[in-house]
This record gives structure tokens, sequence and C-alpha cells, in this order.
């Protein structure tokens, strides 16, 4: 059966495209070098101490996220006024299923390497120099959230209650609003959770070195699925999650 983390971040993947950051707090910048080890990216090394150059170009938009595990996920909210003009509220959130999850963001807004094609040919120098290790991935594109709710059941049967000030439905709130102080109650059975987290890297993806057989070495996207008008394989995730 497969882990939590694994449900997770396959279905995170699938609907979203990128990999979702494990622990999801874990600190990520682009140009960073490691290797997967059970769906986590473990630093190594970066492109900044190899002495590659690269450039980086940020979206100038921000989108709000809001993503539900399909199955396994409850949430119920309910509020009670304790201060005039403020409804304190509690948001409980039931799962019924490990890996069952919330993901909640607000100004996510992406990041990727510019110069791809003179980052890969400085990469495939300092492979053949043995300066590169071809299990390396390079982190080449991530999303950064200004605040973000993350929340992932380990267990079968496992909840958590969530406090928060509002004066508005709470059917309009997002678990990541910054105007709404979320806190958390209680806790019952295990579960990794990141609630009200400031400037976090929820998403990013990867390029990895293949060795080929009959021809040099090439940078390959590590996400998603190949398309015919992409010169680049993109293996899927379970790469990630089974190493």
């Amino acid at each position: 059966m497969a882990s939590p983390v694994k449900l997770y971040q396959e279905e995170m993947h699938e609907n979203l495209g990128f990999f979702p950051t494990w622990f999801p707090g874990d600190f990520m910048e682009i140009g960073d070098l490691g290797i997967p080890e059970a769906g986590r990216f473990r630093k190594m090394s970066s492109l900044k101490e190899l002495g590659i150059p690269f450039k980086i170009t940020s979206g100038a938009s921000k989108q709000d996220v809001q993503y539900t595990s399909t199955k396994g996920t409850t949430i119920k909210p309910s509020a009670g006024a304790s201060v005039p003009g403020i409804a304190r509220a509690e948001i409980t959130i039931n799962f019924s299923r490990a890996g069952a999850f919330v993901f909640h963001a607000t100004g996510l807004s992406p990041q990727q390497i510019e110069n791809r094609s003179a980052v890969a040919t400085a990469i495939v120098d300092a492979y053949k120099r043995n300066q590169w290790n071809k299990e390396w991935l390079l982190v080449e594109s991530l999303h950064s959230a200004q605040l973000a709710t993350i929340i992932v059941s380990q267990d079968s049967e496992a909840g958590i209650v969530l406090a928060a000030n509002v004066n508005a439905p709470l059917v309009a709130i997002s678990l990541a609003d910054p105007k709404i102080g979320l806190s958390v109650s209680s806790v019952s059975g295990k579960i990794v959770h990141l609630v009200s987290a400031k400037d976090i890297h929820p998403l990013y993806s990867c390029l990895r070195l293949r060795d080929r057989f009959f021809s040099d070495p090439s940078v390959e996207p590590v996400r998603g699925a190949a398309t015919n008008e992409n010169p680049f394989e993109r293996p899927g995730i379970n790469e990630l999650l089974n190493s």
C-alpha cells in the first residue's frame, strides 16, 4: 500500500503538474542540486557552488489556489460570536483516509530558470569534467506562496480543529487568508500540518542529466509526460517517490 506521503504527492502532481515539497515547509531555491529520498528532495549542492551562472525569471501574476483531496476529507465550519462585531469560528477537518489533504495557498507565484539552454550546456560540460553527479536533480522552477495552509493526514482516522476571527461567511473563507488569524485548536491522530505559513515554496519541478548510450548527455525535465513539441523526456512522479 502506498504511504500517505506518496498518496498526497501523486494526487497533487496529477492535478497541478508540479511536485509538492515534502515536508511542506522545507526551504528550497532555484538552482539547488540534490537527490530524491522517498519523495523528499535532499540538497547536495547548487549551481552557485559549482560556479554555473543562471538567471531567474518571475511570473507577474499571483494566484490563489485551493485544492482538497478527492477522497477522505470533510470540512465542517461552525461559528459563534464571542465578542461584538467579531465571530469566533471553528473549522473542523476530518480525514478518513491516510494521504487525504487540504492545500490552500494565496499569492502563489512562479519562478524559473530563464537561460535554460546555457545552463544545460554548462551542466553537460561539468559532467564531462566529472564535476557533476548524474544522479542529481536540479530545481529549475518553483512556486512561492505568500501564505499557505497545508494539512496531510497520516492516519486512516484523524482530525484537526482550526480557530479564526472572521466577520464573513465561513463558506467564503480561504484557510490561507491572512486576515483571519488562523490557529490550531486541537489535533487527533497523526497529521502533518502547516498553518498560515508565510513565504514558503510548496511546489517545484526538476531537471535531470541523463547519460544516453549513443549520444552526449542531455538535460531532461522530471515532471509530467512527454509531448511531441517538447524535445525533453518527462519521467513521471514515481521516479521521485520510488527512490
